[in-house]
Formats: structure tokens, sequence, C-alpha cells
């Protein structure tokens, strides 16, 4: 079995994911974009053994409490090295929101499309999904029977992330959403950076900006 909690973080209500294996108690942090205390209580309440931080992009709505989880945690942080730009100039992405600057720590291991994070006897399968930034990637689970994809910014329950911004490209997110999202199990969930969750198949009919 898999333990699972997912709950908004920060003022833009990321969706921050703690995954950890039942049997061993290794687990992962997913876009720790605030809240920190929280995240520690869910830790200290199952006993967890934080094995990684990961991260879907660096926005600084989903990396604001990295350092600190990191601190207080441990875990290796990982990033798509195409998004490094972006992790290092965070303090200007914080005036352009308008909150405090966030401390940030080494990145230590850069992922790839098709790496897998091993927690416990559980692993998450990398895909890159370039289109809300470079370095976008999504995160595939299996979890006994059920598939869940932690897909950051890239697809929303009937929408998609933004390409206005740094790195963003309409078309390379688009391509990403056909060629390495519709093409997963239909009925895998989809658990979006922001917002309700959905699945493969309704985006896949019914998303009114990439349909399959």
């Amino acid at each position: 079995m898999m333990l699972r909690e997912t709950f908004p973080v920060g003022p833009l209500q990321c969706n921050c994911t703690i995954l950890a294996c039942a049997d061993t108690k290794d687990a992962v942090i997913i876009d720790p974009g605030g809240d920190a205390h929280r995240i520690g209580e869910i830790v200290a309440y199952y006993d967890l053994t934080v094995k990684a931080i990961i991260h879907t992009h660096a926005h600084i709505d989903h990396i604001y409490s990295t350092h600190q989880v990191k601190t207080e945690h441990g875990g290796e942080v990982c990033l798509h090295r195409d998004d490094m730009a972006l992790y290092q100039g965070v303090a200007a992405q914080a005036t352009m929101i308008g909150v405090r600057p966030c401390e940030t720590t080494p990145v230590e291991r850069f992922i790839e499309h098709g790496d897998t994070i091993e927690f416990g006897k559980r692993n998450a399968l990398v895909i890159h999904t370039p289109g809300h930034t470079e370095g976008s990637v999504c995160f595939e689970v299996h979890n006994d029977r059920d598939t869940i994809v932690f897909a950051g910014d890239t697809l929303f329950r009937r929408g998609i992330g933004r390409t206005d911004l740094p790195g963003g490209n309409m078309r390379k997110i688009v391509t990403s959403i056909r060629d390495r999202l519709y093409t997963l199990r239909p009925d895998a969930m989809v658990i979006p950076g922001h917002g309700p969750t959905t699945t493969i198949a309704e985006e896949a009919a019914k998303n009114p900006f990439v349909t399959a």
C-alpha cells in the first residue's frame, strides 16, 4: 500500500503531496510550495523518512518551502536541469508576485525523462513535459492496481498551464500533453499543480485546450 496526503499550500494554493511506502515509511514530498509546518506535522504523524523532495517545475509557488523542508527533514532535492535558471532566479519571481523571497538549497539530483525516484517499495516515473516551463515534469506512480499522475502545471482539470511566462511554449505544452500524458492509462487519476483532480480519459475527451 501507499500513503498519500495532498493539500493546497502557500498563497497560490499549490497542491503539495506527501507520498510514502506503507511498508517502509520511506517518503517523497512533491512541490513543497509553502506551509512547511503542516508538511512537518504529517511527516511526524506517520513517522516518515523523507528520501526525496521532488519538483514538477521551479516556479516559486512550487519550491517556496524546499529549503526549510530539506533542513528539517532531509531528502534529496530533485529538479529537471532545464528549470535551473528559474530556480536560481527565485528572488525575481518573488518580486514579480509580491511575496517575501525564500531561501534556496542546492539541487542534488537532476532528473530526466524516464528516470525513477524510489521510496521504499514504490517509485515515481519522471515524464518530461516541457511547455509551461522548459523543465516541467510529471510523475507517474502506481499504487497497487491504480495509477496516479502528478501533473504539476502542465495539465489541469479542463485547463492547461500558462505559456506566457519565461520558458513557456504553447506548441510544446500541447505536444507534451498529447504525446506523453494522453498516452497513459485512461483511468489514471491526475493531480494537477492547482485545483481539483481529474482523469486522463476526462481531459483527453473534454479539455477545451487540448483534446486527444
